[in-house]
């Protein structure tokens, strides 16, 4: 369902709110009760689920609309396969304003009762078994009662021409036609209108026949041969007028069909609409082909304010970019994959208004960034308090919030965009639709499909932006030092939303201007205090927090840089595997430290504790260890311990040794374990400068081991015909 937007010049967007939540969507709930009174629109029946095991696979529905007594004269005939072992009874929803003037099963009349005033029990007269396909009829008629945003509605327009159309989001289908009406039950669909030969009837699918019958009436048959949720059948009648347009993608065409009131038949009005053609390409090159191809899609005009993205066939109250393609939207992520319950509506919803974003984005042909930011700033929630999962589905206004269900849940997947990159986003999407197409999906089942793009667990995103509240609110600073010649940016960044809220696990972009360049760099935040130590290529004259808008924030405020905890920015010579003697080891802090000789180790894997002298320059942030002689061949590892702090803050040293300088996670504590591996000097193993007998033997013995040994001559962990070969090749070298 779509909320109604407007844009302007004078405002990023404005919401027709009608009250604090509802948008069009609130003003459409008010205006039905004013037609109905008895109706309590801010409370709503859950959906009734059938409990048996049954999939409908084909209804045949046929209605006779009558306007001037705003009758209905129907007749359903649901094909229905037994997915249990044994069934004796089928429950449909038809509301009780309609008299259901024959029931039969197969051709035999049956019995029924009415279980609610939605609610209808068919009592079979055998038991059907597991795999067994029974047709159902129903015929009834009646005045329907219109419920929630005008589930049917008889009007007439300011014209003086009569037209009745309907919209059954999310469960009202029963107030004009009978079915099953649950999300994760689709069925294929054959739809017969018979209306005044003054109006026209659309509905969903491909118009097969028209039949001209007595009393100035008009048959209309529909075929619509993909599976469709019953809430997304639809049909409009009026005088409307018609044009259409051809789609073409990859070989396959189909028509663009449009449906509206003379009145409205304006060269704008249409140019509006046939938008919908060159957003057909761009989202069939987003998504994947539209996903109805072999028939058509189509656009009508309707009373109600917003619009509805029935199944092929968009009804629609008004002619916006954004609305049209919204709706368009839906026939992917809505129609092709349809929310399997009404907690999952942002999976229908978020994905509609990312995609208005998406069509700006890409209107001109290719990736317009500066567009995007603007559409998803055009698209920000003017609350952020509440959850994307829509917990409460006893009311149609909870459940179609708009800043919670459609502008948080197209941030959520702006936000997942960023996380993955664009490309493994997309795949994301087509992984999903792939899985899931024709069929509905559930948080979990989108979230699994995500996990398996990102190659682990991303509970840490979707728990507090799909499942919590809130959002965070940043307050960062920055500041620049120079150690050893090489610059380094220093970030602190505090997360200060309210505590109900949570933290917030996210990558940020920073963008940092050193001289006339931009240096674009990610951070990882998943603290509610952290520090970042940062190699830039020089000195940073600016620095810009989240530059690109990709995270929705409640506020980001700029702040006096808060020193952070000490990190060892530089070791000589560097972690990992050297080949050269080395006589000293230097480590450089990125602030000076409070740090003694006891605070050091340097150890041997084979060699054990290595002696060295200790010498501290607070002025260079140096630590120099000098050894009584040089390092031998072996594995060590150089250890400062976690009582070292900084001078300025106290704070203890940020020291996980993550492959990579500067140490640290951004969070104080923890050793300092840096790796160093003294490689045999052409196959000098036992390090006595001679290459001979003894290291030859070494490696022999040592053949076929694994890990980080003397022996291992070349450090590949594996001492082999390598390793070997070194020994051979250099023997008798230095002796």
């Amino acid at each position: 369902m779509r909320t109604l937007l407007c844009f302007s010049a004078l405002l990023n967007v404005c919401i027709a709110w009608a009250t604090g939540e509802g948008c069009a969507l609130c003003r459409r709930a008010h205006a039905a009760a004013a037609r109905h009174p008895e109706i309590n629109l801010l409370s709503f029946p859950p959906l009734i689920q059938d409990p048996q095991l049954t999939d409908v696979q084909h209804y045949d529905l046929t209605i006779e609309v009558v306007p001037g007594t705003q009758t209905l004269i129907g007749s359903c005939v649901m094909t229905v396969k037994v997915s249990q072992p044994a069934l004796n009874a089928f429950r449909f929803r038809l509301g009780d304003s309609f008299l259901i003037t024959r029931l039969q099963l197969d051709g035999r009349p049956i019995s029924f009762v009415r279980e609610s005033t939605t609610m209808v029990r068919a009592t079979f007269d055998r038991v059907y078994t597991q795999n067994e396909v029974f047709q159902l009829r129903v015929d009834y008629q009646g005045v329907p009662v219109s419920r929630g945003w005008g589930s049917i509605e008889f009007t007439t327009r300011s014209s003086g021409a009569a037209i009745v159309a309907t919209l059954s989001q999310p469960w009202y289908a029963y107030t004009w036609w009978p079915a099953k009406d649950e999300n994760t039950d689709k069925a294929t669909l054959t739809f017969t209108l018979i209306t005044p030969r003054n109006m026209f009837a659309v509905a969903n699918g491909v118009l097969q026949s028209t039949e001209d019958l007595p009393n100035n009436r008009r048959r209309y048959r529909y075929q619509h041969n993909y599976p469709i949720a019953p809430y997304l059948v639809a049909f409009a009648a009026t005088n409307y007028v018609s044009w259409s347009r051809s789609f073409t993608y990859q070989g396959q065409s189909m028509p663009v069909d449009f449906y509206i009131y003379p009145e409205s038949n304006t060269v704008d009005n249409r140019l509006g609409w046939e938008r919908s053609v060159a957003m057909l390409r761009v989202f069939s090159n987003l998504y994947g082909v539209y996903p109805f191809i072999q028939e058509r899609y189509g656009i009508y005009q309707f009373q109600l304010g917003g619009g509805m993205e029935h199944q092929t066939m968009s009804g629609q109250g008004g002619f916006g970019e954004s609305l049209t393609a919204h709706e368009l939207a839906h026939q992917w992520w809505g129609n092709m994959v349809t929310c399997a319950t009404w907690n999952d509506i942002w999976l229908n919803e978020g994905f509609a208004t990312y995609s208005e974003a998406l069509w700006l984005e890409f209107k001109n042909g290719s990736s317009d960034p500066a567009a995007l930011r603007t559409a998803m700033q055009n698209r920000r929630p003017s609350n952020l308090s509440g959850s994307v999962y829509r917990y409460d589905t006893n009311s149609i206004d909870a459940i179609f919030s708009s800043n919670f269900a459609y502008r948080k849940g197209a941030w959520v997947l702006h936000q997942l965009r960023w996380v993955l990159g664009t490309e493994r986003f997309f795949e994301l999407l087509a992984r999903y639709r792939q899985r899931y197409a024709y069929r509905h999906a559930t948080t979990p089942d989108f979230q699994s499909v995500a996990e398996e793009v990102w190659g682990g667990s991303m509970d840490w995103f979707f728990q507090p932006w799909v499942y919590g509240t809130g959002a965070p609110n940043y307050a960062w600073g920055w500041t620049t030092v120079s150690v050893n010649n090489k610059n380094y940016l220093l970030m602190s960044l505090r997360q200060t939303q309210q505590s109900s809220y949570g933290l917030y696990t996210m990558p940020i972009g920073v963008r940092a201007t050193v001289g006339n360049q931009a240096q674009d760099l990610r951070i990882w935040n998943s603290a509610q205090t952290q520090y970042y130590v940062i190699p830039v290529a020089g000195t940073v004259s600016n620095l810009a927090f989240d530059p690109d808008e990709w995270i929705l924030k409640g506020s980001s405020t700029q702040e006096t840089y808060r020193p952070g905890p000490p990190v060892i920015v530089e070791m000589n010579p560097a972690p990992g595997l050297v080949s050269s003697p080395v006589s000293q080891i230097d480590l450089y802090f990125q602030t000076p430290v409070q740090i003694n000789a006891s605070q050091v180790q340097l150890t041997g894997a084979i060699r054990g504790a290595i002696s060295f002298g200790f010498a501290y320059d607070a002025s260079t942030r140096r630590v120099r260890l000098t050894l009584n002689e040089p390092l031998k061949p072996d594995a060590y590892t150089v250890r400062i311990a976690p009582s070292v702090t900084a001078t300025n803050s106290g704070l203890a040293i940020d020291g996980e040794y993550l492959n990579q300088l500067p140490t640290g996670d951004g969070v104080p504590g923890g050793e300092a374990v840096l790796p160093l591996r003294r490689l045999a000097m052409n196959g000098d193993v036992n390090g006595n400068g001679c290459t001979d007998d003894a290291d030859l033997l070494a490696v022999l013995f040592a053949f076929g081991q694994t890990g980080a040994r003397a022996e291992d001559v070349n450090g590949d962990n594996l001492v082999d015909d390598a390793d070997l070969l070194t020994v051979l090749f250099n023997f008798g070298t230095g002796c």
